[in-house]
């Protein structure tokens, strides 16, 4: 039974296997920054105002806690029930139990999830039962690490369709600058321009999408990519456990882009 775990527990981190037939380079060379405030959203996690359990008191600490900011919207997401069941009973076994039981915060379940339109990420699982302060699932497993990123003046009403989903709490920058200012995911341009992008995850490959086909990828956290043709751009990026060649195993989902329009 032992063994059988073990194999178990190999096989879930070192799946899935990608294969990238070839590597892109910027050189990471210094950006001009923009002015701008990066918000955090919670979207359409249950409370007592929308589902018959939850602590809204014990979410508002949460969130605080967490800097992120709670918003509800009826726009299409990317939801719990995305994930098939034995990926769930897969990142219990594998994931979230040993990584609890050595006082080591576990990776998000929507890390599993098999990005094929670039959604935001709602952390809507119900709860299924509460005595007195206690929920189950309690809400720190409900939101996980994940957040919706938002670049805006202010941390007020964000625009649903220009959310970046991110499946943990990391910085990230990524905009398009030109000598007519910046632009951000979801806005127009006009070429040419540069292509921003900066985070700190050690293992992570960037795949850079032109018409929904891939145009570049790049396993480095600075990137500096010129645009001068016409075009929707789109990133999408996973983290990986280890690489053999050109064998990427263990990926995960790491965030995506609403488009970038090229005019």
């Amino acid at each position: 039974m032992l063994s059988l775990y073990v194999f178990g527990f190999i096989l879930y981190h070192s799946l899935p296997v990608m294969y990238v037939s070839y590597v892109s380079y910027t050189p990471p060379k210094p950006s001009p920054q923009p002015f701008i405030r990066e918000c955090a959203y919670a979207l359409n996690v249950p409370t007592v105002y929308n589902s018959p359990l939850g602590n809204p008191l014990k979410l508002k600490r949460l969130l605080e806690g967490s800097g992120k900011e709670l918003y509800y919207t009826d726009r299409p997401t990317l939801g719990y029930k995305e994930l098939p069941l034995w990926l769930w009973l897969s990142y219990m076994l594998f994931e979230y139990v040993p990584k609890s039981l050595l006082f080591k915060e576990p990776s998000d379940p929507y890390g599993l999830l098999n990005i094929k339109t670039c959604l935001p990420l709602a952390s809507n699982m119900p709860i299924v039962m509460s005595f007195w302060n206690l929920d189950i699932p309690g809400y720190s497993f409900i939101l996980g690490n994940r957040i919706n990123l938002y670049y805006a003046d202010q941390c007020s009403e964000p625009e649903v369709e220009k959310l970046i989903p991110l499946t943990e709490r990391e910085r990230l920058r990524v905009y398009v600058y030109s000598e007519k200012g910046f632009y951000f995911p979801g806005d127009s341009f006009s070429v040419p321009a540069t292509l921003s992008v900066d985070f700190f995850k050690e293992r992570a490959i960037v795949f850079l999408l032109k018409d929904g086909k891939t145009y570049r990828v790049f396993d480095h956290r600075s990137i500096r990519q010129l645009i001068d043709e016409k075009g929707s751009y789109r990133l999408v990026a996973y983290t990986y456990r280890y690489r053999l060649w050109r064998f990427y195993f263990g990926t995960r989902f790491f965030f995506c882009t609403p488009d970038f329009y090229a005019m």
